[in-house]
């Protein structure tokens, strides 16, 4: 891409995006018709389109300018139940005639599955609301540079502060087309900016790093650069008074950004795939008691702005409000129309991922709930991998701060947290209310008693 075509701004991008996406979909409707033509029973499309900038700055300087523009498009044919996919990324009228041989050679070789085919035709999503989801930015390169040096030059006044690792500002706008041949289509437009930066500073036991972002639909939602910058900084200064501490069992708080995880895993644990597989610690629990009578999650997919919103799934199902978990009862999982049929159940709009999460909470702030719990560990980082969906053994990597008579006290790391995942879910003592809207997941701090913590 030239020069000035980097220099366009995220709404003159999508201008281009919007003819381009036009385009896209008349090449889908050849697509369908070249599937029926090769003697397909059903056929399904999806095309994707990606436009925009990334920037990352380093000690005041441009270092990266990157402008992208990618499109795919994924094609799959059933053929008497057996199935054929292909992806490819040349995304023209010859283009997709040479995925549709491809993926009808490749079900020629493929064994026929029952469950395979197309969701419903009663299914298919007929009311597409505007839930607001595309907001192209007038922000020029310069404006945007300027932006992401100011986050950076904010952290770096903090004296404590040694090495900057950079700032990053990022803007795309996405288009997608999804299309089958029960004669559904739909046109889908989103935009997500982000902003960034990741600070070393000193300490006695060595260097820390920390990081904070900002993450929107809209560039205007995003939070002020200084304030992202000052947040480094200000993270980085409580954890310079550090501390150890002594193994055993105690209530453990976790942040917004770490109970997300927590709640991913049971997410990913009620998910279609793992169910059927048998692979999951939440298989046959439907209608059982997994989490405190006082706890609540909701699936709503038309928030607007949501990271996880959309008017159908990947298969053109119609989305839909509905309770996964109602006083502490889980109510639903979260199927495409494959999982579905293997479970003898109704597809849940779910095919190409889950829809945004809303985790209930009490009316309490994270510094109440920590008062609540009194002694015990305020967890800000993970890591590894110690996870096990099919059993819930759960074991990582952590570090945070040490809570005593309800204060923080220092910051440790190099800890491990470790229990089941059946027991945390159930032992959870408190959800606060500082809801973290960065993702897709909804959540605030949540408290979990009886964990075992130690030092590595």
């Amino acid at each position: 891409m030239n020069a000035k075509s980097q220099q366009l701004t995220l709404a003159q991008l999508a201008e281009q995006q919007t003819i381009t996406a036009s385009k896209y979909q008349e090449l889908v409707k050849e697509g369908l018709l070249m599937a029926q033509r090769a003697g397909a029973d059903a056929a399904e499309i999806w095309c994707h389109n990606t436009v925009g900038n990334s920037i990352e700055v380093r000690n005041q300087e441009l270092e990266t300018l990157e402008f992208n523009q990618d499109s795919s498009l994924s094609l799959t044919l059933y053929f008497n139940q057996s199935k054929g996919s292909v992806s490819i990324n040349d995304v023209t009228r010859s283009g997709i005639e040479k995925g549709v041989k491809a993926a009808s050679d490749i079900a020629r070789f493929t064994q026929a599955d029952e469950y395979a085919g197309l969701a419903p035709k009663d299914r298919m999503a007929t009311d597409i609301k505007d839930l607001e989801l595309c907001h192209p930015s007038s922000m020029s390169i310069e404006e945007s540079i300027e932006q992401a040096k100011m986050a950076e030059s904010t952290a770096l006044d903090n004296f404590i502060i040694k090495q900057s690792e950079g700032a990053n500002i990022y803007g795309h706008c996405s288009a997608s087309i999804c299309a089958n041949s029960h004669g559904f289509i739909a046109k889908k437009f989103t935009s997500r900016y982000s902003l960034s930066t990741t600070m070393i500073a000193d300490s006695d036991s060595g260097m820390l790093k920390e990081a904070y972002y900002s993450v929107g639909r809209d560039y205007l939602d995003l939070e002020p650069a200084q304030l992202i910058g000052t947040e480094v900084s200000n993270r980085l200064q409580r954890r310079l008074r550090q501390g150890t501490i002594k193994a055993g069992k105690y209530p453990v708080v976790f942040t917004p950004e770490t109970a997300r995880t927590i709640w991913g895993h049971l997410l990913s644990a009620l998910k279609g795939g793992a169910l059927y597989q048998k692979s999951s610690f939440m298989l046959n629990k439907k209608d059982q008691k997994v989490l405190p009578s006082t706890v609540q999650i909701v699936e709503d997919p038309f928030i607007l702005k949501g990271f996880g919103s959309g008017c159908y799934d990947s298969e053109g199902v119609a989305t839909y409000k509905r309770d996964i978990v109602a006083d502490g009862i889980l109510k639903d999982y979260f199927l495409s129309s494959y999982s579905a049929k293997r479970l003898g159940l109704e597809s849940t709009a779910s095919a190409g991922g889950i829809h945004n999460i809303l985790i209930g909470h009490d009316e309490i702030s994270q510094t109440e709930l920590i008062k609540k719990v009194g002694t015990g560990l305020l967890v800000t980082e993970l890591m590894g991998q110690g996870v096990n969906i099919v059993t819930g053994n759960y074991s990582r990597g952590a570090s945070g701060f040490w809570i005593e008579n309800g204060e923080i006290k220092h910051f440790v790391q190099e800890i491990t947290i470790a229990g089941n995942l059946n027991d945390m879910l159930l032992n959870i003592i408190g959800l606060a209310n500082d809801i973290d809207h960065r993702s897709s997941i909804l959540t605030g701090s949540m408290a979990i008693d009886h964990l075992i913590v130690a030092s590595q």
